[in-house]
């Protein structure tokens, strides 16, 4: 058990988030376009490689994309007319499902195949390689992999658990059914890597409503699969933290929604009015006018912050039932649809948690913000959440819901459909942002590089 302000571990980092919840679609959750390779502190989106605008740092991207093509079962992959790499390392130690999905090697460390969770052997990265459909929706069949991403799957009751969330269940006719242009968006011309860096760095240093160093947490056993932790994540968090300024705002607002997708969403006028009182609270903060000049610098806003925040966050929207979702809902309250969709905030993860509808199961990876270890985290999970699973998900950890809004907004509005580099206390990770209806949040959360 650890209280956060004497926090002793240190975990790794270097897995992303690979619920990649892909959410430039409409109605239930399809794939807008293929979710990103990985990229750590070192690469760059394509597009910025090509455009020095976006990165500041061609030669050293080019550098890194040769140096990984001579590592073994490197790949060149074409895509929108981008020629992008993606290393494969085809598991040559033993430690990855890269390339082993269905394989029994029987000398390997750890697993890949139907039967490892069995015998509890299975890789780290198996439900993330082999039981997604994470850069693999219309692929052909591969009858080495354990289920499938392609249109025929459904026919053949062999689609892996997220086919319909990340490839929407229909690939090209899909999206030209729902009217969702596939070009991907990715970087907004004048807007470099170093900008946003800087000011969410800025608003990080700006945001005087962290509660990080008050919480307690036991993070107890890491992995990928079983329960490995007994007892719940947050073991103290003190009254006066929830009674925050923008907090206890916050939670009014969270109390107002329906988890299940299949629902619509009905506001009364009392729960609109707590809307706005929220809205209000965080535009008086210090971490929300930052952002709101950065927006306006870049030409990335015109108009009130505040106003763009109510329709990005908070329109009504289809996902499997009219007006039943929001980017707020999915983000900051989470949502159900067979597994838990969205559900990255710590205040509603505590709250359920300590109301006993929310079994936390381990932890998977972390980033902290300074060496201390007092001024915030990323943490990456699993737990069920009222009888659904949410396999992999990501969440801030003791930052205040303006500052976790202020960051996602930015980077939707600056690399929407794209890992958006950010700092915080001289920690670099991503924030990945998905759309939905062009101008609406579909989902937003920090990925670990």
């Amino acid at each position: 058990m650890f209280a956060l302000s004497h926090l002793g571990h240190n975990p790794p980092v270097g897995r992303r988030e690979h619920e990649a919840e892909v959410r430039s679609y409409k109605g239930q959750g399809g794939v807008g376009e293929p979710p990103l390779h990985h990229q750590s502190h070192h690469d760059h989106h394509p597009a910025c490689v090509a455009a020095p605008v976006c990165s500041g740092e061609v030669t050293e991207a080019l550098h890194v994309t040769q140096s990984a093509a001579m590592h073994k079962g490197a790949q060149l992959i074409l895509y929108d007319n981008t020629l992008t790499l993606q290393a494969r390392l085809a598991g040559a130690l033993g430690q990855s499902c890269v390339g082993r999905c269905g394989v029994n090697d029987g000398v390997s460390s750890c697993q890949c195949n139907s039967v490892c969770s069995n015998f509890n052997d299975c890789c780290d990265d198996y439900i993330a390689v082999c039981l997604s459909c994470k850069d693999r929706c219309g692929e052909s069949y591969l009858q080495s992999k354990p289920c499938q991403c392609n249109d025929k799957c459904g026919s053949h009751s062999n689609c892996c658990d997220d086919y319909d969330e990340l490839c929407g269940g229909g690939g090209q006719e899909y999206h030209e059914l729902m009217h969702i242009d596939l070009n991907p968006h990715l970087c907004t011309p004048g807007v470099t890597d170093d900008d946003l860096r800087t000011i969410t760095e800025e608003m990080f240093a700006a945001d005087v409503n962290s509660v990080y160093d008050q919480l307690t947490l036991d993070y107890q056993g890491k992995g990928s699969s079983g329960d490995l932790a007994p007892g719940p994540l947050f073991v103290s968090v003190p009254e006066s933290v929830l009674s925050g300024p923008t907090i206890a705002l916050l939670r009014k607002v969270q109390d107002n929604y329906i988890p299940s997708v299949y629902q619509a969403e009905v506001q009364d006028a009392n729960e609109i009015a707590e809307q706005n009182a929220f809205l209000d609270a965080i535009m008086n903060t210090e971490v929300m006018k930052l952002a709101e000049t950065f927006l306006h610098s870049k030409n990335l806003l015109t108009g009130s912050l505040r106003d763009k925040l109510d329709e990005m966050w908070f329109t009504l929207y289809k996902r499997k039932h009219d007006q039943s979702s929001s980017g707020f809902e999915h983000v900051f309250v989470g949502e159900q649809d067979g597994d838990v969709s969205g559900f990255h905030n710590w205040v509603n993860f505590q709250k359920e948690e300590a109301e006993g509808d929310l079994d936390y199961y381990s932890w998977m990876d972390s980033v902290t913000f300074g060496t201390k270890a007092s001024h915030g985290e990323v943490l990456m999970n699993r737990y069920n959440w009222e009888g659904h699973m949410k396999k992999i998900g990501s969440m801030f950890i003791g930052t205040s819901p303006e500052l976790e809004m202020a960051t996602y907004t930015v980077c939707f509005l600056a690399r929407p459909d794209s890992l958006c580099p950010v700092q915080m206390f001289s920690q670099q990770f991503h924030v990945q942002t998905w759309t939905i209806f062009g101008n609406l949040v579909g989902s937003a959360y920090p990925d670990i590089p």
